[in-house]
Parts: C-alpha cells; structure tokens; sequence
C-alpha cells in the first residue's frame, strides 16, 4: 500500500491548486485564443512551456523544497 507523508501530501494539494489555477487563467504562453492546450515547439503557435511540463516543474519544486525545509538533504 502506498504510505502518503506529510511533504507529499502538502506537495499534492499545492500541485492541485496551481494546476486549477493556471488551467482557469489560461495565459496565452501556454493556450491558444479558444483555450485549447498549445502544442510543444518553438513555431508560431506552439509554446517551450506546455501546461504539463510546468505543472511537472512545480511539484517536484514544492516537494524539494519541503525536503529541504525538513532537514533532509539526500
């Protein structure tokens, strides 16, 4: 069974939450004008950030910096 500790579980709901409010505001670096996803790519109308690479980002950031704020380096 999969044991959730309290820095994942802080980690999941921060994820959740920048996900919501990311996918509500919709910046135009990351959706087209009718809100559909941009493709990855560097061309026109594609982004070098898609909406799962920075929300990927974000969670492995807030659970390191959790990790760190608990004292545990390694």
């Amino acid at each position: 069974m999969i044991q959730l500790n309290e820095n994942l579980k802080v980690a999941i709901i921060v994820l959740l939450l920048a996900s919501y409010v990311i996918y509500e505001q919709k910046p135009s670096l990351m959706f087209h004008e009718d809100g559909s996803f941009k493709s990855f790519g560097v061309r026109h109308n594609e982004t070098p950030f898609p909406f799962f690479v920075v929300i990927s980002i974000i969670g492995f950031t807030v659970y390191y910096g959790l990790l760190l704020k608990g004292g545990n380096y390694i």
